[in-house]
């Protein structure tokens, strides 16, 4: 996963934790956390930023997790068979975000795939609004890579959000990348990641406009949704349907077997995806520390909370009221 690697680490703790170094602990691999303020409780590196973790358990449990709680975020897939053997952690798991994935290793091209996994009548509209805007616009697609300047870069990401705030705006609801910090943070992150072809650009662009643009990251075989967004000026033509379209061709086209839409439920993720699952949020904690049983069981039911608001919509309604007590700044 890049997220456990540079740029990514570097970068997100210069801007999360003030540059501060990291910490390792003997009973997971690879995985370096950063300490919360005040309370004896350890972050993973990346936290909510990355777009799914990997771990595995180390065999050898030292004593440097006592009277500590260690919280993963995002996490897709781990190997924890080896705690079960021992007598010192604990851990809760707590489901949290649904996750859809586009297994493409199956399908020759996108028509394939759209016969496959989508109705007849998703991919007589889809392939009929693709034609529509092909046929009334100049449209092209593009995906940078390693193959960007800086001069372009700065140029597509000043559009990249000036489209994302004018989407959101007409959605009267908040997105927690256009975060001052969220987004300085994407913005210097996803250029060193491209260097390393851990991350892309994709564009559609009518003449040399761009009108729909989505961040992407890069391990192995599968590509990564970070950001999507589209200029709504566009949107009776589905542009951000069309966008999905060409991304998922150009996967084909390039060997990439898998296409991550991420965390998070979205009506196009649903009907795109053919792998659904879920993120989790493991929490490991000292199990003879009264304090930290204490705080493992905190976070267990606040997380569970979180995931309840979800399920009933609340949070969308949440989002909406910030958005109406600072609509003046997402409208700047």
């Amino acid at each position: 996963m890049p997220y456990l690697q540079d740029p990514f680490k570097t970068i997100w703790l210069n801007h999360f934790n003030d540059g501060e170094e990291p910490v390792l602990f003997s009973f997971v691999e690879k995985l370096a956390f950063v300490k919360h303020k005040k309370l004896p409780v350890y972050f993973n590196i990346g936290k909510t930023n990355t777009k799914g973790i990997d771990y595995k358990l180390s065999s050898k449990i030292l004593d440097d997790y006592k009277n500590k709680i260690f919280i993963i975020y995002d996490v897709q897939k781990a190997e924890v068979e080896s705690l079960h053997d021992n007598n010192k952690l604990s851990y809760y798991k707590i489901q949290q975000y649904p996750g859809y994935i586009c297994g493409l290793s199956n399908h020759k091209n996108l028509n394939d795939y759209m016969l496959k996994e989508l109705s007849r009548k998703s991919r007589y509209k889809f392939n009929s609004y693709k034609r529509k805007l092909e046929s009334s616009y100049n449209i092209s697609y593009k995906m940078y890579i390693d193959d960007i300047t800086p001069e372009l870069y700065d140029v597509l990401f000043i559009k990249f959000k000036t489209l994302l705030k004018k989407r959101f705006f007409d959605k009267k609801t908040i997105n927690n990348n256009l975060n001052p910090d969220e987004w300085s943070f994407y913005k210097e992150v996803s250029f060193s990641m491209m260097k390393n072809r851990q991350a892309g650009i994709f564009v559609v662009y009518n003449g040399e406009i761009p009108i729909a643009i989505t961040l992407l990251n890069f391990c192995n075989n599968t590509m990564f949704d970070v950001i999507r967004t589209f200029d709504i000026a566009f949107a009776k033509y589905r542009l951000g349907t069309v966008s999905i379209m060409a991304q998922i061709e150009w996967c084909i086209n390039n060997n990439i077997k898998f296409l991550d839409f991420s965390k998070g439920y979205f009506e196009y993720k649903e009907r795109w995806a053919n792998k659904p699952y879920w993120f989790e949020y493991h929490i490991y904690y000292d199990r003879n520390s009264f304090t930290s049983k204490a705080l493992a069981r905190f976070f267990k039911i606040f997380f569970e909370f979180k995931l309840f608001l979800r399920k009933k919509h609340l949070t969308n309604l949440i989002h909406e009221i910030k958005f109406i007590l600072n609509k003046k700044k997402y409208a700047g």
